[in-house]
């Protein structure tokens, strides 16, 4: 029995970002990321089940990573909007300082690999926040709707504009964050 390299993961998850980024989840295959990690297929599959198992495993890390990122700083018991800016600041700085891993999320979370049961489970990380955003709702400071669909009105927008400014021809050139995590707050402020 072949024993397990714990650093080998991590190259792999690695190759894995790239060759997403680069030529999408059609086009991957287990061959491919051994070849790019120069490894063997079959000591992937020493670490994986299968190519949908790695994948899974490799969202799953990457999205409770940025989850844990977007959470730093955040004292649930400030006040509500001094919370969802801090929110905010840190999507903006997760993505700014993992471009690659955040594109990745975003490929991974518009394809069949993401399942529901995921999907749950990624929500129970982000408890604390929701129960946050019950209190701004239940004190009158947000709008009474459900706390992801606020959530979505702060996470959506500032990850569209990032993406955006990536581009060579942005239509948004030296676009303010700040501004955009304003109109943020004003979109689910009652």
């Amino acid at each position: 029995m072949r024993l397990k390299d714990e650093r080998k993961p991590e190259a792999i998850t690695k190759t894995i970002i790239k060759l997403i980024n680069n030529i999408g989840f059609a086009n991957i295959s287990m061959s491919k990321i051994a070849k790019e990690t120069g490894l063997s297929p079959a000591t992937l599959y020493i670490y994986y089940e299968s190519k949908d198992d790695m994948l899974r495993k490799t969202y799953m890390s990457i999205k409770r990573q940025m989850s844990q990122e977007c959470l730093s700083n955040i004292n649930i018991s400030d006040d509500i909007k001094d919370i969802v800016f801090q929110l905010c600041r840190n999507l903006l700085a997760y993505m700014e300082t993992h471009a690659d891993e955040f594109l990745f999320l975003e490929q991974a979370a518009n394809s069949p690999l993401v399942t529901d049961d995921m999907i749950q489970q990624l929500e129970e990380n982000n408890q604390d926040i929701i129960r946050a955003f019950r209190k701004g709702i239940e004190t009158g400071y947000l709008k009474n709707e459900s706390p992801t669909l606020l959530l979505a009105f702060c996470y959506y927008p500032i990850q569209q504009i990032f993406k955006e400014t990536r581009k060579e021809k942005s239509m948004l050139p030296g676009i303010d964050f700040n501004k955009v995590f304003q109109m943020c707050w004003d979109a689910i402020k009652a």
